[in-house]
């Protein structure tokens, strides 16, 4: 596209871009800053079982502990997501970024189950700020034809971080102490924090739509994308505008309502099912005889199987339909009630966690990126953070419910029975997300929001 031509369509460029060196470092940069998130909430998962050993705690009332940082992770994603809607991604990602950095390290010398709650709560605030915006930066970089997959393998970082958490656990605690894998946990977002504060863009999509950086982002889409001839006298144009009024209405305004309320139940009945069985796996495994380094190598393998899910599904979700989303679901529910079922055999369980890790966590890639894709750039974090906020919803009830289910004393195959419940919630969620979108195709409407269609 000349200069020439005095008008850039951006959308457009971004649109149709080729996968680049930009957008290469983009993802590359987005992707320790998941790592260092991933590993910092499930953190607490596996230095539970030395912590409970070392206070004398009951097992169910660590819950507290663990739902914590997921109240705190609510909160963080719904104000982190308005937030980034009006100071920008970038700025808002290196804040909470910082933030649960800080109060993570400062876990490390806590001494009792009061204070590593309010401690996870604030750590939370700032896991739960980062996530959405990372999602929408990537959102708006993203080739249309890629963008759930270049969300996803972003995202992938989550998933590998808390992994890591359990092979850091592993080797970490034996030698040093639970408190080395928060110390390790807090030091290393600050070191990610200062290195994107450097490397990682502000979205030209948010700076064009906000009016006041223009001369920024001509800068930098001259750099990263040369064959556009973008000159001094090239107007860059977006064809959508902010809307006034308090960013949250909007989700519910334009057609959006039913998509909306939809898209949180999926979130909130996968995010049940996902740390439900992220926080109390290791525990519950151990209680059965299972060595704790060896119930925790098990429960990585959850996070392992998701990594395999997430490039599933997005591979699928890009080719347009919704399909997917309803299986992953099905798919589930059958994968953690096996759990509970085949538990005696260690070989067994081990392809089932593996399995169930692959569709729950898979799951949660796919309901990452149809909600980074369903709204307009004025509201996207928005959308996305009010997604991730309510989901966490579930999060809280996950470990919660779970902490109740031991505490009956109920049989193992019962526990995993109840957890797999909100995965037949959420299949029948996406099914009607799947009709409701076929259904405005066949209107011929022309909904954004009616997602699958980006």
């Amino acid at each position: 596209m000349n200069s020439t031509l005095n008008k850039l369509d951006v959308v457009e460029l971004l649109d149709n871009a080729k996968i680049s060196r930009f957008h290469i470092k983009l993802i590359i940069w987005s992707f320790l800053i998941m790592v260092v998130d991933g590993f910092d909430l499930q953190a607490i998962g596996y230095v539970a079982p030395s912590l409970i050993k070392e206070w004398g705690l009951n097992r169910a009332a660590f819950g507290s502990a663990f739902s914590a940082g997921l109240v705190g992770m609510m909160i963080g994603a719904t104000q982190g997501g308005t937030l980034g809607d009006r100071l920008g991604r970038k700025r808002t990602v290196l804040a909470g970024v910082v933030w649960f950095g800080v109060f993570t390290l400062v876990t490390a010398w806590v001494e009792g189950l009061t204070g590593l709650v309010l401690l996870r709560f604030l750590a939370g605030i700032g896991l739960g700020c980062a996530v959405p915006n990372a999602i929408a930066l990537n959102t708006e970089y993203a080739p249309k034809r890629l963008r759930a997959t270049m969300v996803t393998v972003m995202f992938l970082g989550y998933t590998i971080g808390a992994a890591l958490g359990g092979a850091a656990a592993a080797i970490l605690i034996p030698r040093f102490g639970w408190p080395s894998v928060f110390i390790a946990g807090g030091v290393a977002p600050l070191v990610v924090a200062l290195l994107c504060m450097k490397y990682l863009p502000e979205s030209v999509r948010f700076q064009l739509l906000r009016g006041n950086r223009i001369d920024a982002a001509r800068r930098q889409l001259q750099a990263w994308f040369p064959q556009a001839r973008i000159g001094k006298d090239t107007q860059l144009v977006m064809h959508e505008e902010v809307r006034s009024g308090y960013s949250l209405g909007h989700l519910f305004k334009e057609g959006r309502a039913p998509f909306t309320v939809l898209l949180w139940i999926c979130f909130i009945a996968n995010l049940v099912t996902l740390h439900f069985i992220a926080n109390w796996l290791p525990t519950v495994i151990e209680s059965t005889g299972v060595p704790l380094q060896r119930a925790v190598i098990v429960t990585s393998l959850f996070q392992v199987g998701g990594t395999l899910g997430g490039i599933i599904i997005s591979r699928l979700l890009d080719r347009g339909s919704l399909v997917p989303l309803v299986g992953f679901f099905a798919m589930a529910a059958l994968m953690i009630a096996a759990i509970g079922m085949f538990s005696s055999s260690e070989t067994m369980l081990e392809v089932i966690v593996f399995g169930a890790g692959l569709f729950v966590v898979g799951t949660q890639f796919g309901l990452n990126a149809l909600a980074g894709s369903s709204y307009p750039t004025f509201i996207r974090s928005t959308g996305v953070g009010w997604a991730l906020g309510i989901g966490r919803i579930g999060s809280i009830m996950g470990p919660a419910v779970g902490g109740v289910l031991i505490a009956m004393k109920l049989p193992l195959h019962q526990i995993f029975l109840w957890g797999a419940t909100p995965m037949l919630v959420g299949c029948i969620a996406s099914f009607m997300l799947l009709r409701l979108r076929k259904e405005a195709i066949r209107q011929g409407q022309d909904l954004q929001v009616v997602a699958g269609s980006h």
